[in-house]
């Protein structure tokens, strides 16, 4: 008995610090998605973004880098840098609409957005859209490079990929946009599935995609691209073929559901089953 209740002490003495030891602090992360860009039904889409620095006594000096979205195969195009951004100790801040007047990418452009700092710092980002009623969006948390997934281990590996199925798949009123970010410094070969629910059936077949280094691809609205039917429970899946070489980062991606409606939407950030 004794023996227990100190096992049990002990463990309740280290959980603590193994969950402290997990931060999302990092001195290279990304947004899969950020700019100005217009919407259907005359919204316009803009970025707002938080950076915090959570060191008790060092500043932090931050660049933010957009890297403007391509089309498959295509080579990366210029980024766009702001300037040295300092952080004093414990310090937060806002910029907002930051692609127009924190990273001089102007109106009409969008990609994916990194930020580069000599010490770790904790990012966040809304996008959202104005309305006469209000604004609508979804927040989207920074991502460290290191998060980003790499290839496969084998053709038929299904652990090592993005699984996106918080879609609403099933309902006309909406409609949903893929995004894919390459975070690494090679182009990568990427595949892209709709799955049914139900038998599997990979809808359209596996749709194949050459993103460029440190680039955003827009596949936009793969669930009528590929043909996949109105049916609730729809997934789609994202991943690095096998065999890609891929010295540091990789895949990132985002699926986001918007209402037709409204122009109110939700991000699913891809996940994934294993590191």
């Amino acid at each position: 008995m004794h023996r227990r209740l100190a096992a049990a002490a002990l463990l309740l003495l280290a959980t603590p610090f193994a969950r402290a030891a997990y931060s999302p602090a990092t001195a290279n992360g990304w947004f899969i998605t950020a700019g100005r860009v217009a919407g259907l039904g005359g919204a316009l889409f803009r970025t707002d973004v938080w950076l915090f620095n959570p060191d008790d006594s060092a500043t932090a000096t931050v660049t933010l880098v957009l890297h403007p979205a391509v089309s498959t195969g295509q080579p990366a195009g210029s980024p766009v840098a702001s300037d040295p951004i300092v952080l004093a100790p414990r310090e937060t801040r806002f910029f907002p609409d930051v692609t127009m007047e924190t990273v001089p990418a102007g109106d009409g452009v969008v990609g994916t957005l990194e930020w580069q700092s000599a010490s770790p710092i904790m990012a966040s980002a809304r996008i959202y859209t104005f309305t006469p009623t209000g604004t609508y969006g979804f927040f989207l948390a920074g991502i460290p490079q290191s998060e980003s997934l790499t290839a496969k281990s084998s053709s038929d590996d299904d652990v090592h990929v993005l699984q996106m199925y918080g879609v609403n798949s099933g309902d006309a009123n909406f409609r949903t946009n893929l995004d894919l970010a390459n975070t690494s410094g090679v182009a990568l070969p990427v595949e892209v599935r709709v799955i049914d629910p139900v038998t599997s059936l990979v809808y359209g077949g596996a749709q194949t995609y050459s993103i460029a280094p440190g680039s955003l691809l827009r596949v936009g609205q793969i669930l009528e691209s590929v043909g996949a039917p109105r049916i609730d429970g729809l997934r789609i899946t994202a991943a690095v073929a096998a065999g890609a070489s891929v010295p540091s980062g990789g895949l990132l991606a985002a699926a986001y559901t918007a209402d037709n409606r409204t122009q109110d939407a939700f991000a699913f950030v891809g996940q994934r089953q294993s590191q």
